[in-house]
């Protein structure tokens, strides 16, 4: 009886090893970027562009490619070079073509020896240099208004799927926290439709505010419907009065 168990744990020991090991066959191929792109559940991504930018000095050629049916992609590079991957996702969502880029599990430069660098569509999230892969929502008090900014709440209600297709939450921010990282900006909102409001609170009071937005010529309403731009690093832009 001990025997067999001690047979039977080999055996679940070699398997488990085997398993580790096919899980990292990926390995790099002299003169080529290769790779794969997955969505925010972790499913292939095809038809996605991506671009390997040759970064040495003097030189500016790039070279692009797609995804396959699997999400893989394989993208042969020059001999002389230092290179850098990028992945970028065109998505159409409510009548706007958005382009969006992916992030990498490694952002580091590589030489024509080659390297693998995978993506994933991230919804939110700190970028790796600078930014965040939301967009966000910039906001103004109306002319003369003297209010404390970090006293209001403002809630954004998802209206239908987000742009991945996935259900959204209900978002309470105010601006100068850590979930916002920046005064007079809500930061980092997953790309969708949401009914934005927003909320004065000052001892022990809550004062509904009116909203429209800056760049508009209509007027202040109790909510706003907020569709983020196609350029959606350029965000929206909301001011605030009673």
């Amino acid at each position: 009886m001990k025997k067999n168990l001690f047979l039977h744990l080999i055996v679940w020991i070699i398997i488990l090893m085997s398993c580790k090991k096919e899980g990292n066959t990926a390995a790099p191929e002299s003169g080529y970027a290769t790779g794969s792109v997955v969505d925010t559940k972790g499913n292939p991504l095809s038809d996605v562009e991506v671009t390997i930018e040759n970064t040495l000095v003097g030189t500016y050629n790039s070279f692009v490619g797609k995804t396959d049916a699997n999400g893989n992609y394989k993208i042969k590079i020059s001999k002389v070079g230092t290179y850098h991957a990028n992945a970028y996702l065109v998505k159409n969502y409510n009548g706007k073509n958005y382009r969006l880029p992916l992030h990498p599990d490694n952002d580091n430069v590589f030489s024509n020896e080659g390297a693998v660098r995978n993506f994933k569509w991230k919804l939110s999230g700190p970028m790796p240099e600078d930014g965040y892969y939301g967009s966000y929502i910039e906001l103004n008090g109306a002319l003369l208004l003297d209010i404390d900014e970090q006293s209001i709440e403002y809630t954004l209600t998802p209206v239908g799927k987000l742009i991945d297709g996935s259900d959204g939450e209900v978002l309470k921010l105010h601006t100068g926290l850590p979930n916002t990282s920046s005064y007079g900006k809500l930061t980092d909102i997953p790309i969708g439709r949401y009914t934005l409001t927003a909320v004065y609170v000052k001892n022990g009071n809550r004062q509904p505010l009116r909203l429209k937005y800056t760049l508009g010529s209509g007027g202040y309403q109790s909510s706003l419907t907020i569709d983020f731009p196609e350029d959606w690093y350029e965000g929206v832009a909301v001011t605030y009065n009673y």
